[in-house]
Order: structure tokens, then sequence, then C-alpha cells
């Protein structure tokens, strides 16, 4: 009989991003001092601007890094707020993970503020009582319990299964401890000249995940110029999707529908997402594969339903757009291949 400790994956990393105004760096490199307790045991790897590189594109770093965090710190203050980066940019696309499941995100109150109106003001903050660090009689002591309540979310993170990152971050490698799991992205035209997307995950990690895949999704590539050139404003939007052979259709979550301004046409039945059958609304939208040289859908039908406890991805690829791939699995070596 397998040893069960043999077959188990060595823990992982998880990721902290930190948004916040540089008026407050001091505080930051306070609270950080603080985390280095989790830092040391590999249980959590903080990542701020500060650590940006001389050469290096700052934007491109701050937005790659947000998009792959675990966690994510909206380390708030009037000035935080008043920042239109920190507020607009940073805590937006936050918050918009967060609402996808894609990541947690812990406003930590610095220094008192109004912040009772903001987005993020329904997501339980940090310190305790969220009593602003600077009031609490020992800062110290307010840090401390900030450094414990992240500690425990992290913990919590940590027992869920690790994401895969393919395409738009596909350059990140899932960190198990000192390991990494195997996970390489090769994107090229063969002679023949099908487009092909191959990745290798570690096979454990396929089985418990499944292929995760990163996607653009937004509303029909002809209503979205159309719209841009009288000055409509529409958002393309970054998701993960599970690519599902078992599901007829393309699904997403109804979230991704709101945000991008979908329009529906019609109502489709749907059997089973996550335990609740029934008829949901579909829509038009425009689906892309950034970082790979598959082919767009520039109009593409989409079911809005609820994929109810999937905290990884938000969206299912199905057959409907499966079929127009092809799929290679080689399972004893853990190669996945879509060609289209």
């Amino acid at each position: 009989m397998r040893d069960e400790e043999s077959t188990s994956l060595p823990a992982r990393t998880i990721e902290l991003f930190c948004a916040y105004s540089h008026r407050d760096a001091i505080l930051r490199d306070e609270l950080e001092k603080h985390l280095t307790s989790s830092s040391r045991r590999g249980l959590i790897s903080v990542w701020h601007d500060r650590r940006i590189s001389g050469g290096t594109e700052w934007d491109g770093a701050i937005d790659e890094h947000l998009n792959r965090a675990d966690i994510i710190l909206l380390l708030v203050s009037a000035d935080f707020i008043a920042s239109d980066y920190c507020y607009e940019r940073e805590m937006t696309r936050a918050i918009e993970r967060h609402n996808l499941g894609e990541a947690r995100v812990i406003p930590v109150l610095l220094r008192p503020c109004v912040w009772d109106d903001a987005p993020f003001a329904k997501l339980q903050g940090l310190p305790r009582d969220v009593i602003p660090v600077t009031k609490w009689a020992s800062q110290d002591e307010a840090l401390r319990d900030v450094a414990v309540g992240i500690r425990k979310v992290a913990e919590e993170l940590r027992k869920l299964p690790p994401k895969l990152t393919i395409g738009r971050g596909a350059s990140r490698q899932p960190e198990f401890g000192t390991q990494r799991a195997e996970l390489r992205v090769e994107k090229f035209r063969m002679e023949t000249g099908p487009r092909l997307l191959r990745w290798r995950p570690n096979p454990s990690t396929l089985l418990q995940v499944g292929p995760v895949i990163d996607i653009l999704i937004s509303t029909t590539r002809p209503e979205l110029e159309a719209g841009r050139a009288i000055g409509l404003q529409y958002q393309e939007l970054a998701v993960k999707a599970l690519i599902d052979t078992g599901a007829a259709l393309t699904i997403i979550n109804p979230q991704i529908a709101a945000s991008c301004k979908l329009v529906q046409t019609d109502w489709s039945m749907i059997n089973s997402v996550g335990g609740r059958a029934g008829e949901y609304p579909a829509h038009a939208a425009a689906i892309s594969f950034p970082g790979t040289e598959l082919p767009t859908f520039d109009v593409i039908r989409v079911v809005a339903c609820p994929i109810i406890k999937q905290p990884f991805f938000s969206c299912l690829i199905g057959r409907d757009i499966l079929r127009k791939w092809l799929l290679i699995y080689d399972g004893p070596n853990g190669v996945l291949e879509i060609r289209a």
C-alpha cells in the first residue's frame, strides 16, 4: 500500500501584494517586519513596488504581481483614498479579483479616514475592530494583530489546491516550499500550420485543479469597436477559465456579464452547474487567449450562471469552443496540448 504522506503535495507559498500610498511607506515597512516570521517559514512572500529593480517597467511589474497575488492588502489611509492610482487602479482591480474568487482582499486601516462608503468597506478589515493602527496605545501591538490576521488567511488559502496560470500569467510557476511544480508554456506554429498551445503541469496538480487558462472577455468585437468610436466605455476583463469537456456550453459568472456590459441574446437551460439546474441568460461576448496563438472568438454565445464553490476560475470553456480545437492529453507524462 502506498504511503499516504509520500503522495501529498508540499505546502505552497502564498503571494501577498501591498497596495499603499507612498506617504504610508514607513507604516508599510513596520508591518513587513511583523510579517517576517511568516515569510521566513515560507508561508508568504510579500511584494510591493519598492521591490521593482532598476530598468524594469514599473507599471507592468505592478500589474503582473497584482494579477497573480493570492492576498491583496489595501493599506488604507486618507492618502490611499486620495491617490488616483491606488484607488482607481489597484483597489478596483483588487476588488474585481476578490469578487471573482481569484484573490482575497484584506483592508488594513492604517490611519483614520472616511472609508465606510468605499467598495472595500463590506470586507472584514484589520486590525481588530478595524481601529486604525495609529490609534492603538501600542503601534507594535496593532501591527502584530494585523500580522496574525494575515497569517490566518494565508494558512486557510494554503490548504486549497494551487492555481495554475496559463497565458497572461504564464511566467508564474506555483511554489511548493523549496520545490516547484513543473509548469511550462510553449507557443509556436507547427510546420503544418495549426496553432498549438502546450503546457506541462505537475500531473497531480492537474488532477486536483484541471487545465486552467487565462482569457480576456468583453462585449463582442464589433460592438466594442463601434462603442469606443463614439466614446462609450467598455471593460475587457481578464479571468481564469477551466477547460471542461463535460460542459456543453461556455459558462461565465454573472458578475462578468455585468462588468463587461454583455448584451443578452436569449435564455439557456443548464442541467447542472455546482448542483443548480435552471434557465439562465445567454449573452454575446468576445473571448481571446492572451499569450497564445489561439484565434480570438469575436462573437461567441456564453451563459451567465453562478459557478458554485470554485475559487480558482470563473469561466468554463465548454464543448461549443472545444469542438473547434483538438485536445491531446498525454496522461503518463502530464502533457496537455491544444491545437486550433
